[in-house]
């Protein structure tokens, strides 16, 4: 691979992207609005409560809080700027296309409403008039988990420099077969945690065995994910169940229907840890909640996180098929969800790939994420049916990489066998981009973030699977861990 300038990615993290806000002066705090107008008691607190405060509030990943009028009054023009912009609340989805569970976006009227605000002069309103502060939980989102596991270690991340990807693992507390309907990831110390999967691996390879957090093959050599993967004879994303991923905008998924996790007795949870250092040393150990399914919710079908699981891909890039080249068996950046497709060129400002998902066995489809890297821009889904007909699934028309947001449809999908799903991707490598760190070096792939990825994520079912067609045990209880 070719020699690439390494980007400096200060300007990426969530936290700078927010702080764009810029300090509203020039007008008296605590004002009344007049007659009419818009306050922030009465008309703009209830819409900050359902859709902002979840992260704008303290200890959450939000850099400012936004629950009083306090802390909500410096903010004011910004605020208005970004709602505006449709930049806040992240919501990526062209609301033309499908309907999805847990919609943060605002709507034109609530937009209205706190523009009126801004432009009265941001005024208090009467105390009355205040909602009540919603309820929200205080580190796991939904609540305690019914178990909890840690990674095996602390790892220390060093102030500046560049931190490669790194696996952990930790054999699960399972003594039995257990059935999973939530997941949760929180990172043990915010800012650092860039990404993360969580994955589980049935067994260890013949001759390897853990330790201090590592698999060790027999000469004693650390062994990634995929690479314990092809031990066992699959591929990363045949022989590796992903649990879920923790991103900006993204760390808890539940499961409607009968849809869930399996994990086996006696299986080993990763930690795939991508770490962005801060500016002064930091510690970290991930922990991953997971919420049991409960008496009558019954687990009957495997959640699967690609089209793959119901048959095969083909490309077209830049309008010529491509057949994407093998990753070597002992290619350690090999990983799951990527392609190795052709190198972006330099300054290509709409280069386009398209994946031909065919549908061989029926599925049902619960959500969507679109996953790229910096010069990812836009992303749609399209189904079409066995009888011609045609369906935009999800459109995503300008992706931020800051904001991996799970598209979950408010209801699961079913998706007949002989449908095909197409999905159309347009990367921009020009100096239009800003995210962009050297428009004008060619693209490699891998999982950095200054490289490129292609992974048109989804969450389906395969309708012919049965986890109840087979012999099932009961989940003992698992005491909770702190």
């Amino acid at each position: 691979m070719s020699q690439i300038v390494r980007p400096v990615l200060a300007a990426l993290p969530l936290a700078t992207a927010l702080l764009g806000f810029a300090t509203l002066t020039g007008h008296a705090a605590g004002r009344a609005g007049a007659d009419g107008a818009a306050t922030f008691t009465r008309d703009v607190a209830p819409i900050l409560y359902a859709r902002c405060v979840g992260c704008h509030r303290a200890g959450e990943v939000a850099p400012m809080s936004l629950v009083t009028y306090d802390e909500a009054r410096p903010w004011a023009k910004s605020i208005k700027r970004k709602v505006t912009s449709r930049e806040m609340p992240p919501w990526g989805a062209d609301p033309r296309f499908g309907r999805f569970k847990d919609d943060q976006s605002l709507t034109d009227a609530q937009i209205a409403t706190i523009a009126a605000w801004v432009d009265a002069g941001a005024p208090r309103g009467r105390d009355a008039d205040l909602p009540p502060v919603p309820a929200l939980s205080a580190g796991w989102s939904h609540g305690e988990p019914d178990v909890v596991i840690e990674m095996p270690v602390d790892f220390e991340i060093p102030a500046e420099g560049e931190v490669p990807v790194i696996d952990f693992f930790t054999k699960s507390p399972f003594t039995r077969d257990v059935y999973v309907k939530a997941l949760e990831v929180r990172p043990g110390t915010a800012g650092v945690v860039h990404h993360a999967g969580l994955y589980v691996i049935d067994r260890l390879p013949d001759g390897a065995s853990l330790v201090g957090g590592k698999i060790v093959d027999a000469s004693g050599k650390a062994m990634s994910r995929n690479q314990v993967a092809r031990a066992n004879g699959g591929t990363s994303t045949e022989e590796i169940q992903k649990l879920l991923s923790f991103v900006p905008g993204r760390s808890y998924e539940s499961y409607q229907g009968d849809a869930g996790q399996l994990i086996k007795a006696g299986s080993y949870i990763d930690f795939y840890m991508h770490y962005t250092p801060s500016g002064t040393p930091q510690k970290d150990r991930t922990r991953l909640g997971l919420y049991l399914a409960k008496p009558g919710q019954d687990v009957g079908h495997q959640i699967y996180h690609s089209f793959g699981a119901a048959g095969p891909t083909t490309y077209i890039v830049e309008g010529q098929p491509y057949a994407p080249q093998r990753q070597r068996r002992d290619d350690p950046n090999s990983v799951e969800g990527g392609v190795n497709l052709p190198n972006i060129p330099p300054y290509a400002e709409n280069w386009k790939v398209v994946s031909i998902h065919t549908i061989r066995e029926a599925i049902t489809l619960y959500g969507l994420t679109p996953h790229l890297h910096l010069r990812g821009k836009s992303m749609r889904y399209t189904l079409t049916l066995p009888d011609g007909r045609e369906e935009v699934l999800l459109d995503v028309p300008k992706y931020d990489f800051n904001w991996q947001l799970y598209y979950e449809l408010a209801s699961p999908r079913h998706i007949p066998a002989g449908s095909k799903v197409t999905v159309v991707t347009l990367f921009d490598n020009s100096a239009k981009n800003k995210y962009n760190p050297a428009p004008d070096k060619e693209v490699f792939w891998s999982e950095q973030s200054w490289d490129e990825m292609y992974a048109p994520q989804a969450r389906i079912t395969v309708d012919s699977r049965d986890l109840r067609g087979a012999a099932k045990t009961a989940a003992e209880p698992q005491p909770r861990e702190h």
